[in-house]
């Protein structure tokens, strides 16, 4: 089996685990496709297989909207939107359209981490948990629902390995009401309220002896940036890896359809979904699940930033082709990417793992040793960011979470993204982020 497909493999049981629900109805209205899909942006000569590519992808799996963007070794050659930015279909994608990026955000706060450490703000090794000060937790570990949760390290968030398993206990930012009973508060909930949810029970394993893919471990590295940085969250990361790499737009997303950014896109949950909001609104109508089913200000540092292709991609891209100073030091772009240290079975990934924010793939007479990348879902969103061994990078975000068949648009696009740019014989000169940033 080849690795582009082993990658694939691993990648599908990842989205597996990231998506939530399963696939319901699919409407009408949905399979409603023109033929010609409409598209904006550029790209340098040679990259027209991409646009073929996102033209038949959209025929076949309708979705509303989209924007992809590719990069090799750091210069940007594609950057264009397809479909609809709105919920009318009024409005095209735009290539600096913000779209919600769900776990793409991991990277971004292992990195953020990363820096902290290389700055020497914080041990990947220190446990992590007494460095958060939380005041619900008392002083004499001994007294802590878990004794277990002093085990747990910096570096085990970032692998998720630090003993929190969703598919045994639950993802706190997906369970509102349970967490709203279990603490006695009112709606809307805090960050604060979902940590201590979760660090007043047990954990599902002991720490660093088994991978679970879990989100509670990045909020809690997001109170980790606060109280090591002095700064929000937002504040810290802007400044120290955005804003250097001239990315000044991205920025923290709001639930509510009223407060969506400038230039964000709206979403389109494919199964249609309705409930009642979590926000405690003062109307009693249920709403779309991408608008007030969850509070995605709470899930920030797991997954909630706005971004444009574009910017997820210079993103990926400059940590291996950095045009000016170097956001991580090589030693730290080996941790990063570093295979986790796991005492009990070891996962079957086919030669691929999870290490702090990415999963990696190892690889031998390439221009880069690994190739790196994460997939995102929510509601109504599906995304995906590759970096690969041979300096080509690509993102593309969906503001639509399913195709028909229920599989995610992100898992159907991945295989084929990737015969466009094999097939590119000579990367052409010049960049666009210079255009697009």
């Amino acid at each position: 089996m080849n690795s582009d497909c082993q990658r694939r493999q691993f990648l599908a049981k990842l989205s597996a685990i990231i998506a939530t629900g399963s696939f319901g109805a699919w409407s009408a209205q949905q399979c409603d496709a023109a033929d010609d899909v409409v598209s904006t942006g550029r790209s340098l000569p040679g990259m027209e297989a991409f646009d073929e590519l996102m033209q038949q992808f959209f025929q076949k799996n309708k979705p509303l909207g989209a924007s992809l963007a590719v990069a090799y070794q750091g210069r940007l050659t594609y950057a264009k939107g397809f479909g609809f930015a709105d919920l009318d279909g009024k409005h095209p994608v735009q290539p600096t359209s913000l779209f919600r990026i769900a776990s793409l955000s991991k990277p971004i706060t292992a990195v953020a981490v990363m820096k902290l450490a290389q700055d020497g703000k914080v041990g990947l090794d220190q446990p992590i948990v007494p460095l958060l000060e939380l005041d619900f937790l008392p002083k004499d570990p001994a007294e802590w629902a878990d004794p277990r949760l002093a085990e747990i390290s910096v570096r085990q968030c970032l692998q998720h390995t630090a003993g929190f398993d969703m598919a045994v206990s639950g993802d706190p930012f997906a369970m509102s009401r349970p967490v709203r009973v279990a603490l006695d508060v009112e709606f809307p909930l805090s960050k604060e309220d979902l940590l201590q949810f979760a660090l007043t029970r047990k954990l599902d394993f002991d720490p660093g002896h088994k991978h679970a893919y879990a989100n509670i471990g990045y909020l809690m590295l997001g109170r980790l940036i606060e109280q090591r940085s002095g700064q929000t969250y937002e504040e810290y990361v802007q400044q120290n890896i955005l804003h250097p790499l001239g990315i000044r737009r991205m920025q923290l997303a709001r639930t509510l359809k009223e407060d969506a950014a400038e230039g964000e896109v709206q979403y389109r949950d494919a199964k249609g979904r309705t409930g009642a909001n979590v926000l405690e609104l003062e109307s009693t109508d249920w709403v779309p699940f991408p608008y007030g089913i969850e509070r995605i200000e709470n899930i920030s540092s797991a997954g909630g930033w706005l971004a444009s292709a574009v910017d997820v991609t210079r993103f990926a891209s400059q940590l291996a082709y950095p045009h000016r100073r170097p956001l991580l030091t090589k030693q730290s772009l080996e941790q990063m990417l570093g295979a986790p240290q796991i005492r009990g079975p070891q996962p079957d990934w086919q030669g691929a793992y999870y290490g702090c924010g990415w999963v990696v793939r190892p690889a031998e007479g390439m221009p880069l040793p690994w190739s790196y990348w994460h997939t995102g879902q929510l509601a109504g969103v599906s995304t995906l960011l590759v970096a690969r061994a041979d300096g080509v990078c690509f993102a593309v975000l969906f503001n639509q979470d399913f195709a028909p068949d229920g599989q995610t648009l992100a898992g159907h696009i991945d295989p084929l993204l990737h015969p466009p740019a094999n097939g590119v014989g000579r990367w052409p000169a010049g960049d666009l982020f210079d255009r697009y940033l």
